[in-house]
């Protein structure tokens, strides 16, 4: 990216991401999936419909790390995606 493309407006179908990093998302900026890596959602015609959403969470932990550091990190990440799903209903 040159300095000219500093503050260059984002396409309506996204940008593409030069470089794997974490990202910090704003209230009101939209995500584009990479291709493949959408929600997956399961449609019933019985009644009682259920919708249900598959989708890939990947956590990346950079440096040296003890493995009971990592487990403890895995642990955390997953308590805290479970209780946060969980509060949506």
């Amino acid at each position: 990216m040159t300095s000219d493309d500093d503050h260059a407006l984002p396409s309506a179908a996204g940008d593409r991401v030069e470089r794997t990093g974490i990202a910090l998302v704003h209230e009101g900026e939209y995500i584009v999936p990479a291709p493949g890596s959408e929600a997956v959602v399961s449609h019933r015609s019985d009644a009682g419909q259920v919708v249900h959403y598959h989708f890939p969470v990947e956590v990346e932990v950079v440096g040296a790390l003890q493995e009971h550091h990592v487990r403890r990190i895995a642990a955390h990440v997953f308590e805290e995606l479970d209780r946060e799903l969980g509060s949506r209903g």
